[in-house]
């Protein structure tokens, strides 16, 4: 699959967080469950996986899979707030190990599954479950 940067950029700009739909000229649409289907790869047939992960895990899976953890806990356990990650994750070293390059690809993931695509009501913070499911720790 060629991703499209035009149509990718064109509906970034339709965006409307507010409502999370996309404004479009014939009308307003949003992303189903199907849609995510298609766009993820992932399966939907069969049971749910629920996983209860106690509140002193969460850090050891934030510095797993980040390489840093935030101290800033106002959001809660588990919650990464979308600014520090931008601030933390903005620039790859030139120099970047693989596992480093690794930890920006997972923030890069964990920022479009838990700030764009399944944002919260906040729309500032994301939970480090948003990418645990796709992105399991090593």
């Amino acid at each position: 699959m060629n991703p499209d940067a035009s149509l990718i950029t064109a509906l970034v700009e339709r965006w409307r967080p507010e409502t999370s739909t996309f404004h479009l000229p014939f009308g307003e649409i949003t992303i189903m469950l199907e849609d995510v289907v298609t766009l993820s790869g992932l399966t939907i047939d069969g049971d749910a996986v629920v996983v209860d992960i106690p509140d002193e895990v969460w850090s050891a899976i934030g510095l797993r899979l980040l390489g840093r953890v935030s101290t800033d806990l106002s959001g809660g356990v588990g919650v990464v707030r979308i600014v520090w990650l931008r601030d933390e994750f903005s620039h790859l070293p030139e120099n970047a190990s693989q596992e480093v390059i690794e930890q920006f690809g997972r923030t890069y993931a964990l920022s479009l599954m838990g700030g764009v695509l399944f944002p919260d009501r906040s729309g500032a913070t994301v939970r480090l479950g948003s990418c645990c499911f796709i992105l399991p720790v090593p």
